[in-house]
């Protein structure tokens, strides 16, 4: 082969690799000098815990901005002062916004039995099933739960269950996502940012949205409680500052540039309603068996807000109430005792009451029975029971009675008292001596015991009134139970177990000696006397 002959082959060659070279180039495109940024698709879910009457204040900016939210409900506490009434719930959901559980009673749910920890679940969605409403989703209280309450909530046929604390927020998780994702990772335990509180601005709610936008996408859930400009209830968030971010929401989110909707939780989840389940029902204690758990304060419990395991403190008014354990007890040096004391006292009461729960500290009682309640106490002043009772549909307590009065005692004395027959739709009770003026009570082995089959009095009992004439004029106060703002009755209450006797317009009158006309008819047999 020639020289002119190889260099013309070549020349051959080296075009039908260029001929090849663009036929590969135009068939799989030529590549981009860099990627283009995509947007990923945000979900914005807002939240709302406990029911507080405030946060109707939300609800109208979120209505007026085509927005909607889930509203996480205490359903044991509707119609108490400071949160919502029932009617606002018809309200809320007839706008489109999801009615959601929150529990009975708002309990740390961590720290209950896995039969507690599924009353408290499946009575609060029963209950707001049963008015009406599809009750898709739960937020635990205080966003504390464990493998077993999770379980206990699925049991009840909620298709989600919200946490806190798991997500980026301007003041803490920083090495977090930005998002949960959907479906959730554990549709059990949704991931969220922690609550928005009072120093939270107009840019970390946006933020909250926007940066997951930038990142990978996903669900933020924002969890808000009180809309209100009074800093002291915090968690709160003025109003002007809600009204100005669903404004910006509404209109972000309109914008289809930035893939953002918003939805409530049970469709951003988007699993089918399941059916309604039965809370497990308590079973009451044996004849001759105190109900009473715990009943000489000798178990102490580190996720009780009162210390003592099936205590808590209870009161309503004026006044100011000082609770604690002393020791030695009744029946030896070692054993405690509950002590109160009562000073600057305009009215109201204060007490140690067994746990307003659904079973598990509170005595389960029948209805059409009578009880025999027992308390040991010393006092400085006069003392009397005061007496709540459990719905047995909806879990919620009320103010039922009290006994007559009791004289001051220097020595262990006990205090006994039967109550009138339970009457029909209760399954509960809680009671406690009380006082209603300055002074110190200090009580020991409580006892509740149905009549049939209650064991002997002891015989240093005091069973009737004896409380002198002027003992009961110069502790005479106005027992009408006045409106209390729901900061007071959550503080007195502590975390959330609510003494429901400072409900306003419900008539408390003193109890007079057994057997008079005005104690017959304090508190009727079969009727609810508040």
């Amino acid at each position: 082969m020639t020289k002119d002959q190889s260099f013309n082959r070549l020349t051959v060659i080296l075009a039908v690799l260029a001929a090849v070279a663009i036929v590969v180039t135009g068939l799989l495109g030529a590549a981009p000098a860099r990627a283009a940024t995509t947007t990923k698709p945000v979900t914005v879910s807002l939240t709302f815990d406990d029911g507080d009457a405030d946060q109707m204040q939300a609800a109208q900016a979120l209505q007026q901005n085509g927005l909607t939210a889930t509203f996480y409900i205490i359903t044991g506490y509707l119609n108490a002062p400071g949160y919502m009434q029932q009617s606002d719930l018809a309200t809320l959901a007839a706008a489109g916004n999801e009615i959601g559980g929150h529990s009975v009673t708002h309990p740390d749910m961590s720290a209950l039995s896995q039969a507690e920890a599924q009353r408290q679940a499946c009575q609060s969605r029963a209950t707001l099933s049963s008015w009406g409403y599809t009750v898709r989703s739960f937020a635990y209280p205080f966003a504390e739960s464990t493998t077993k309450t999770r379980d206990a909530v699925r049991a009840c046929g909620y298709t989600s269950a919200r946490g806190l604390g798991d997500v980026r927020t301007p003041y803490d998780c920083a090495g977090c996502v930005t998002a949960e994702t959907l479906p959730p990772r554990n549709a059990m335990l949704t991931r969220a940012p922690s609550q928005v509180e009072a120093n939270w601005t107009l840019a970390d709610l946006q933020q909250q949205v926007t940066q997951a936008k930038t990142d990978k996408g996903g669900w933020v859930q924002l969890t808000f409680h009180h809309i209100s400009d009074d800093t002291s209830l915090d968690p709160t968030t003025s109003p002007a500052l809600f009204a100005q971010f669903a404004q910006w929401l509404a209109a972000y989110s309109a914008d289809p540039a930035n893939a953002t909707t918003v939805k409530t939780v049970g469709d951003a989840v988007g699993t089918p309603v399941q059916p309604v389940v039965q809370s497990p029902v308590p079973v009451p204690a044996a004849p001759g068996v105190n109900a009473v758990q715990n009943p000489s304060f000798q178990t102490t419990s580190t996720t009780s807000p009162s210390g003592q395991k099936c205590w808590q403190y209870g009161g309503y008014g004026s006044n100011t109430a000082a609770f604690s354990t002393v020791t030695p007890g009744r029946t030896g040096t070692t054993t405690k005792a509950a002590s109160l004391t009562v000073s600057d006292h305009v009215d109201g009461d204060a007490k140690w009451l067994p746990t307003f729960d659904l079973g598990d500290c509170a005595p389960t009682v029948v209805a059409g029975h009578t009880y025999s309640l027992r308390e040991y106490y010393k006092a400085n002043t006069v003392t009397q029971f005061t007496v709540y009772l459990r719905d047995s549909t909806t879990g919620s307590w009320h103010y039922w009675t009290s006994s007559p009065w009791y004289a001051s005692a220097s020595t262990w004395t006990q205090a006994v008292w039967t109550t009138d027959q339970i009457p029909a739709g209760f399954d509960g009770i809680s009671f406690g001596l009380n006082l209603f003026s300055n002074g110190t009570l200090t009580t020991d082995d409580v006892a509740a015991y149905d009549t049939v089959g209650a064991p002997p009095l002891a015989t240093t009992t005091t069973t009737t009134n004896s409380a002198t004439t002027k003992a009961k004029a110069s502790s005479s106060v106005s027992r009408i139970a006045p409106a209390v703002d729901a900061l007071t009755v959550r503080s007195r209450a502590v975390l959330g177990q609510l003494d429901t006797s400072g409900m306003p317009g419900q008539l408390d009158t003193p109890s007079t000696p057994a057997g008079s006309a005005a104690a017959a008819s304090s508190a009727l047999p079969g009727t609810i006397a508040r």
